[in-house]
C-alpha cells in the first residue's frame, strides 16, 4: 500500500489562552496538510517534534499509524520510539484481559 503524502501548507502554535501551557505539557503545534487531491487535514504535534524530524511549510510528510508526522520515506529512529508514550498499567490489564479469555477459551475444550 502507497503512503498518502501531504504538503505542509501551515504551521499554527496551539493556543492556550489566558491559562497559557499546563506544568510539564511540550508546546503543540496544529498543522495543516493538503493531499494531491486537494483534501485537507489537520495533526496535532509537538513543536520540538516538527523540528527534529525537519518538517515545515510547504515539505512534504506523511501520517503514520501513530498519528504523528514523518518525512516521505522515514524511519523512526530508537530515540523517537521510546519517547512515544506508554501506559503500562493499561497494557498490563489488557493482557490480563487476553490471558483470562483464553484460559476460558481453553476450559471449553
Amino acid at each position: 500500500m502507497e503512503e498518502q503524502i501531504y504538503k505542509i501548507i501551515r504551521i499554527d502554535e496551539d493556543d492556550f489562552g489566558c491559562e497559557g501551557r499546563q506544568e510539564g505539557q511540550e508546546p503543540m503545534v496544529r498543522v495543516v496538510l493538503e493531499a494531491d487531491t486537494g483534501e485537507t487535514m489537520i495533526v496535532m504535534m509537538e513543536d520540538a517534534l516538527m523540528y527534529t524530524r525537519k518538517l515545515d511549510v510547504g515539505g512534504l510528510a506523511i501520517v503514520g499509524a501513530d498519528g504523528l508526522l514523518y518525512a516521505p520515506g522515514a524511519v523512526m529512529s530508537m530515540e523517537e520510539v521510546l519517547e512515544v508514550p506508554v501506559d503500562f498499567e493499561k497494557q498490563a490489564a489488557w493482557m490480563e484481559n487476553y490471558w483470562d479469555a483464553v484460559d476460558e477459551l481453553e476450559d471449553m475444550e
